[in-house]
């Protein structure tokens, strides 16, 4: 096993943070939870975020829960010597750690350490505003691991299903970061009976009372069984348009094959 070290946060995985990883194979990982000052909600789970780094390396990843670790720069530096031992270190250009906020030159005087200058296009920052303001498609191609939402298919009121059109339901985490309600175009993946599969769909995206948000995924030529409970996820790769409000069946009826419309334009391209 590589006994290089690529440090970060990686909340995200953009294109910038794929550089680190193209300078060694298999690396350990150092990521951090529970960050202090970070006061805007996360795209990703704490869970998925570390999926998703795994996604990367087979190598082990060490995680510093900063709530109860949250050293000084010399008490950072004697824990990677004594506790991970890395041979190099590979961080990006702008990353500072420790509590007394010290940067890659104090580093530099205890490890053999690679500094990365990441395209400054990439940014964490950057690509959740994307989301933000609709962008998805700009936000998603500037991520190397893209986002998608994921969860347990539930119950809800089914009023798709007396209209024709099938939709398996999942709520998102209200911690998480909330994207614009809204028709969103993506792409399904759906795992029945141990086998994964992947579909074009939609996914309507609403807030409820309790400040989650509902998905309403509906998979495009594809007649849903029932599969309460089964884990799904959705990857937004277009937004399409605001949500309508309907005055009657008949008139949400006509909202949803209008939508349905113009995504299959999208489908068939």
């Amino acid at each position: 096993m590589s006994k290089d070290l690529i440090i970060g946060n990686f909340e995200v995985i953009h294109k910038g943070h794929k550089m680190l990883f193209d300078k060694t194979t298999n690396p350990m990982v150092l990521t951090f939870k529970n960050i202090p000052r970070k006061t805007d909600s996360m795209l990703f789970s704490f869970e998925q975020k570390i999926n998703n780094i795994k996604k990367l390396t087979n190598n082990k990843i060490y995680i510093l829960d900063l709530k109860k670790q949250n050293k000084t720069a010399g008490e950072f530096t004697n824990y990677l010597k004594k506790i991970i031992k890395p041979n190099k270190i590979i961080v990006g250009s702008d990353f500072k750690f420790g509590s007394d906020f010290k940067d890659v030159k104090y580093l530099k005087k205890y490890f053999n350490v690679t500094v990365v200058n990441k395209n400054k296009k990439y940014s964490t920052t950057k690509i959740k505003q994307k989301f933000l303001k609709t962008k998805v498609t700009f936000a998603q191609n500037d991520l190397f691991i893209k986002f998608n939402i994921e969860g347990t298919v539930v119950k809800c009121k089914q009023l798709g299903r007396k209209l024709g059109y099938h939709t398996a339901n999942i709520y998102r985490d209200k911690e998480l970061m909330h994207l614009p309600e809204g028709v969103y175009y993506g792409d399904c993946c759906l795992t029945i009976n141990n086998k994964t599969k992947h579909y074009k769909a939609s996914g309507t995206i609403r807030n409820d009372i309790n400040n989650k948000q509902l998905i309403e995924i509906h998979i495009i030529n594809y007649l849903l069984p029932e599969f309460y409970g089964t884990h799904i996820s959705f990857t937004p790769t277009k937004y399409i348009n605001k949500i309508q409000k309907a005055k009657s069946l008949d008139d949400l009826k006509k909202i949803i094959e209008n939508n349905f419309i113009k995504i299959k334009k999208l489908t068939n391209k």
